[in-house]
């Protein structure tokens, strides 16, 4: 058990001395101050430390934009180096490339590093499937009616037809009745006359 203990110690040692080795850290070149940016290069927070700045609080630009630092106010002439350590977060809608992190404290004493936001946006994924159909719309109103037009001319009288059958067979039947009206008082005269 304590070899075990002792190989994941030596592990532990190994790997922090192997991150040690290739850690990468980027000075400034701007004369007395020098700054280290950590990481160098990615897309949130990073960690500034100074060096070499004694003129009081010191103020950090992103591309000459005062942004925000964690500690604030920042400090560094209490150090005998005039060092000091913040960080900072890549501001919001930052786009991917290179951009110049600066350094400046009240006296004006200087010192600028790169950071370099990477792009952090994935390859396009498939189309999602078909969502489904929409309901239709509301119905428009319907439109008013449009104005009547003028009435027309009366039109011209028609020629008078012929009677029908129907008013034939009323005179015949007229005529019939007249006659057996007759040959009955004709009867009637003829009794009354003989007797």
């Amino acid at each position: 058990m304590r070899r075990f203990g002792l190989l994941a110690i030596s592990v532990l040692l190994l790997a922090l001395v192997i991150m040690g080795a290739t850690y990468e850290e980027v000075y400034s070149q701007d004369g007395r101050g020098r700054i280290v940016l950590s990481p160098e290069s990615g897309f949130s927070a990073v960690t500034v430390s100074g060096t070499g700045f004694y003129g009081g609080e010191v103020y950090i630009f992103w591309d000459d934009e005062r942004i925000p630092t964690v500690p604030a106010p920042l400090y560094s002439s209490d150090t005998a180096q005039g060092s000091f350590t913040a960080i900072i977060s890549v501001p919001t809608q930052t786009e991917p490339g290179e951009y110049v992190v600066t350094a400046r404290d009240q006296e004006g004493i200087t010192a600028r590093a790169v950071f370099t936001v990477i792009d952090m946006t994935g390859p396009e994924g498939p189309p999602g499937p078909e969502g489904p159909a929409g309901s239709p719309g509301p119905q428009g109103a319907a439109g008013e009616p449009g104005p009547m037009g003028e009435p027309g001319p009366p039109g011209e009288t028609g020629p008078k037809g012929d009677p029908g059958p129907g008013a034939g067979i009323s005179i015949v039947a007229i005529i019939i009745a007249l006659i057996a009206l007759g040959l009955q008082l004709f009867g009637k005269v003829k009794k009354w006359i003989l007797g």
